[in-house]
């Protein structure tokens, strides 16, 4: 009579040591998030910094130099600082060295090819 070698199949064993991996992971992360009270959370760390984010801007010669922007609605301010427009956020994006005064607290539109025009009925 031969004998035949019976193979067990360890699929079962993986997947069970896989499930108690698992289990093992969300269990320490489970204590990790615990709040003692009103405290905060995790592993978070609460300062009171007052953080002063200067946005960096690029840097234009004059007006016209604008060209080079993307198509689209802009503002220039008092400071020759340029705000894109056509985003809810009006970020700063730009700042010009020289501003005319009659360019100061305009809103400007480039153009697809890059020309800078002025808007006569600004956009509220």
């Amino acid at each position: 009579m031969k004998h035949k070698k019976i193979i067990k199949n360890k699929s079962g064993e993986s997947f069970g040591v896989a499930l108690a991996a698992i289990f093992l992971s969300i269990s320490i992360f489970s204590i990790a998030f615990i709040s003692e009270g009103s405290k905060i959370t995790g592993f978070a760390v609460k300062e009171n910094v007052d953080v002063n984010v200067q946005p960096i801007l690029v840097m234009f010669k004059d007006v016209n130099s604008l060209s080079t922007l993307a198509a689209g609605n802009y503002y220039i301010d008092s400071d020759g600082i340029v705000y894109w427009m056509d985003d809810e956020s009006k970020p700063a994006i730009a700042k010009v060295n020289f501003v005319d005064e009659s360019q100061k607290n305009r809103q400007i539109y480039i153009d697809d090819n890059g020309r800078v025009g002025y808007v006569l009925n600004p956009i509220s």
